[in-house]
């Protein structure tokens, strides 16, 4: 089934996402020793990944200004990822509350290969909710 996906952020959809990365949620764990054997089990503990996020810029687009001033200006803002299939109906929404940018990078340009204009971001957000 093909994919497709918005970003909105504060609710309103951010334009040119051209690839936004895994959301791998993982619980820590423990070695628990026993006699010849050791054990691993949940310490109850889970991490929050970091999201790599790239976007197409284009010039009808605020993309890249609201991209700027998030990071620049270190502003936090609410994230909401809206999976949807090939048609557009809706199957899942994940809600990132209090995201901040951590790193916010201009790709190299290689002239004897152009492509689109583009910005790689990653977003650390606060807690990660998913709703279906």
């Amino acid at each position: 089934m093909a994919e497709k996906v918005l970003l909105m952020i504060d609710g309103e959809e951010l334009q040119g996402l051209v690839n936004f990365g895994e959301i791998a949620l993982e619980k820590g764990q423990i070695e628990v020793p026993e006699f010849k054997l050791i054990r691993k089990i949940q310490s109850g503990v889970s991490k929050i990944p970091a999201i790599e996020c790239e976007f197409k810029i284009t010039r009808g687009s605020n993309t890249y200004k609201k991209l700027r001033d998030w990071y620049f200006n270190d502003e936090v803002h609410d994230l909401t990822k809206i999976r949807c299939d090939a048609s557009g109906a809706e199957f899942e929404r994940i809600v990132l509350p209090s995201c901040e940018l951590a790193k916010y990078t201009q790709p190299a340009v290689d002239m004897a290969n152009v492509s689109y204009a583009k910005i790689s971001v990653t977003i650390i957000p606060w807690e990660i909710i998913p709703i279906v």
